[in-house]
């Protein structure tokens, strides 16, 4: 099995856009987002005209942002990916309420690989919602990386996920990690015929995450929560922001043995005060430092030097 090993120094997110998606860099309603992978020193770069492996192999991490417009994945594309994935690369999957149906495509045939399934409906709530019932408070969440610190977020006009764990096996793992409301909440499921019905969606899936083979994948229902379309949902609105960032750490905090372990970088996400990254980003530009992780471990590297000495002393 080839590996692909993330570069110590060059941190890539590749963006699909061989598939009309509704997220992509240039698009001024996920301007923050983007601005924090760039913040972040991650490169970004976009993928189109078709995916292949060659492609996504330059990249640590590959988003797949709501295709639309009836554009579906071929069935190369697909084996592609999931041989990207195999190999150890990342995939952060983010659909919107319909799943497949409402925008007729077939991400689906991608995820199931995964044990991730998204569903052809909208989850609503009567009492715990922002602004409206379409807009879903959740608060309920299984410990992971990735819900770490993580009270609440808004699930805006999304879907929801079921699991298949029959896919499982020893290089195969999925796990739900954030779920609707028990009692208040519901979801309309829509068939292909135009049809659709109401139901209660008691404590289903809304994120899920699954290793396969070397590399990982994070699968979300909901685009708006990457957006500033507005404060009460988007990207500030509760704990997305937080869940955003531990999504991007998780999928690039990958070990492939022993020995990388000690030597490969752990990825986290922490805020810095404004004075501080304004003057940091100053030394930078002069050259004096190549990025601001150096600078941030060269801190770390002195305080780990600084109490070595003060406990010796003592």
């Amino acid at each position: 099995m080839t590996e692909l090993h993330p570069l110590k120094e060059d941190i890539k997110i590749g963006f699909d856009y061989s598939h009309d998606n509704k997220l992509i860099i240039e698009d001024p309603g996920f301007s923050e987002f983007v601005e924090y992978l760039f913040n972040s020193e991650m490169k970004l770069g976009k993928i189109e005209a078709g995916i292949t492996y060659e492609k996504l192999a330059n990249y640590n991490v590959f988003i797949i942002g709501v295709p639309t417009l009836g554009s579906e994945y071929t069935t190369n594309e697909i084996e592609d990916i999931l041989k990207y994935v195999r190999d150890g690369g990342s995939i952060l999957a983010i659909y919107d309420k319909g799943g497949d149906l409402e925008v007729k495509s077939n991400l689906n045939e991608i995820t199931k690989h995964f044990g991730i399934i998204f569903n052809t409906d909208q989850l609503f709530d009567n009492e715990q919602y922002s602004i409206e019932n379409s807009r879903p408070i959740i608060n309920d969440f299984k410990s992971h990386f990735i819900t770490r610190e993580i009270h609440q977020i808004i699930h805006s006009g999304g879907c929801t996920i079921t699991l298949d764990k029959s896919v499982e096996d020893e290089d195969i793992d999925v796990k739900a990690i954030a779920f609707s409301s028990v009692d208040s909440a519901w979801h309309r499921v829509y068939r292909e015929n135009g049809e659709w019905f109401d139901e209660p969606a008691n404590n289903i899936p809304i994120i899920a995450v699954s290793h396969y083979g070397l590399g990982k994948v994070a699968a979300i229902g909901n685009l708006s929560l990457f957006s500033t379309f507005h404060d009460a949902y988007g990207i500030y609105a509760a704990d997305n922001f937080k869940l955003i960032t531990n999504i991007i750490s998780w999928l690039l905090n990958k070990a492939y043995s022993k020995e990388s372990k000690l030597t490969l970088p752990i990825f986290i996400t922490i805020p810095i005060e404004q004075d501080l990254f304004y003057w940091i980003k100053g030394i930078l530009e002069e050259g004096k430092w190549s990025s601001i992780q150096e600078t941030v471990n060269h801190a770390l590297k002195a305080l780990k030097i600084n109490s070595k000495i003060r406990e010796n002393d003592d």
